[in-house]
């Protein structure tokens, strides 16, 4: 079951808009497997642009044994665009595994995140060494390193983020795809939820500016 909600402001005769979208399907992520879980949501937003996207991930540890936060990868697309949220967080030179951390992830992902989820244990603990004591949770900037999971670093470029998806069309079929690299325990996707700040088609200066201020009302 799909859930869409739809707030208008007004702007001047236009409209602004936050499209919501969530899918609240349960499934179990393939352990040390590339075929991942795919799943979509489907907005309908006629003349509407998108200004920015935010998505939100709720994914559980659901095994006995470990189950690394850095054997995820994640991206989201449009048909059109593609963001990488994460990949293999914590894979640096001399660590290719990622993080080891056994938690669940409860984060938000926007352009508007004080730092990208690659490091996210310097940015947490203070430390690649300190392990996570509880979920990873906060809004954090995507990963962005578009390359393949088994040679992703910390100094891989970042040019997948979720700003690929300004000026597109909101409508169509928005697909989240997830994957466990590495083998261990199991992870499970509980939740996720796509957010898209829109303006009217055509955007003009003043709607984008508008857009703006109603994306940074929302996070203060």
């Amino acid at each position: 079951m799909k859930t869409i909600f739809l707030l208008l402001a007004s702007l001047g005769g236009a409209s602004a808009a936050v499209i919501t979208v969530t899918d609240p399907t349960v499934g179990i992520i393939p352990d040390g497997s590339s075929s991942g879980v795919v799943r979509s949501l489907t907005v309908s937003a006629p003349g509407e642009v998108v200004f920015s996207a935010e998505v939100d991930i709720d994914i559980s540890a659901v095994s006995v044994n470990p189950s690394f936060l850095g054997d995820l990868y994640l991206y989201l697309s449009n048909g059109t665009h593609l963001s990488v949220l994460a990949n293999r967080s914590g894979r640096r030179a001399g660590t290719p595994a990622g993080y080891a951390d056994n938690q669940a992830m409860r984060v938000t992902f926007s352009t508007l995140g004080a730092a990208d989820l690659h490091n996210y244990r310097l940015t947490v603990t203070g430390s690649h060494a300190t392990p996570l004591t509880g979920p990873l949770t906060g809004i954090w900037q995507p990963d962005a390193r578009a390359v393949d999971p088994a040679v992703a670093l910390d100094t891989s470029p970042r040019t997948a983020g979720l700003d690929l998806f300004t000026g597109d069309d909101a409508t169509g079929a928005w697909t989240l795809f997830v994957a466990d690299i590495s083998t261990g325990g199991l992870h499970q996707l509980n939740t996720w939820t796509l957010r898209l700040n829109t303006v009217p088609e055509p955007g003009s200066t003043v709607l984008l500016f508008a857009a703006a201020a109603l994306t940074m009302r929302r996070r203060r």
